[in-house]
């Protein structure tokens, strides 16, 4: 019926303008609904492009304008300044150190227990007295034998021969007269004591009370607290094998001794 009145002339005089106008939209609604859609069931989906991975960014940082670069931090592989040629051994130096306490605790109990007991007891007067003098004899003696066992002895190294292993080999192979030698030994309290010499003053020496195989002939003065510089010490001739290391040279002590004792005293 509507489209028949939008169809014929006359009809469509005889209605106002609005109701015309309405009267169009109703009819292309009512048209369009009756429209078929075609179905999406039988349209396959579009492939997809495949796309090449992304690479991955790599970001450098530049240093900004004007700024210093920071320097290289280099690795020296030379032998350090001070090397070791000669290990006397850990069993000699803890055997000698226990001997040393043992010794000073000796003579504490014959000061603080044995003497005090025989000065109230019926014992001659001259009883605390050799008490006191046969504790302090082990201790002295076994202060006085060892005082010359050297533990360590560490050699100083001018620049040259710091570039490598084989140029410290060939150094100590040919030592000057002016070379340092930094001799450690063991107190009497067995805190290690160390001494520096120069080969140059080291000549053979020989002592019938105690083992000695060179002495110094011009000890460093020391202040009056420090005591008397050591001038005696033994070492054997070869060095004690150890962990080896970059500043442990063993082979050179051979050379080194055969110097010492070939020196003029």
């Amino acid at each position: 019926m509507r489209l028949q009145i939008l169809i014929h002339p006359q009809l469509r005089k005889g209605l106002p303008e609005c109701a015309q106008g309405g009267l169009r939209r109703s009819v292309w609604v009512r048209y369009k609904s009756q429209i078929p859609r075609p179905s999406q069931k039988h349209l396959s989906p579009l492939p997809k492009k495949e796309t090449a991975p992304a690479a991955p960014v790599r970001r450098t940082v530049t240093p900004a304008s004007g700024a210093n670069p920071s320097p290289k931090t280099t690795i020296r592989a030379g032998p350090p300044e001070r090397i070791l040629v000669y290990y006397g051994g850990t069993g000699r130096a803890i055997f000698l150190g226990t001997m040393r306490i043992t010794t000073v605790l000796l003579f504490g109990a014959a000061c603080l227990i044995v003497a005090p007991a025989c000065s109230v007891a019926d014992y001659p007067w001259y009883s605390v007295s050799g008490v006191i003098a046969a504790g302090a004899l082990p201790m002295l003696f076994v202060s006085y034998t060892s005082a010359p066992y050297v533990n360590f002895i560490h050699l100083a190294l001018p620049a040259f021969a710091r570039k490598s292993r084989e140029a410290a080999i060939q150094y100590g192979k040919e030592l000057p007269p002016t070379a340092m030698l930094y001799i450690t030994s063991m107190r009497f309290n067995t805190i290690p004591r160390q001494t520096a010499v120069r080969l140059g003053d080291l000549v053979p020496a020989h002592d019938p009370l105690r083992p000695v195989s060179f002495r110094n002939l011009n000890p460093t003065p020391q202040r009056w607290w420090q005591g008397r510089a050591p001038t005696q010490f033994y070492t054997e001739e070869h060095s004690k094998p150890g962990r080896q290391t970059s500043a442990f040279f063993p082979e050179l002590w051979g050379n080194i001794y055969r110097q010492i004792q070939a020196a003029k005293s």
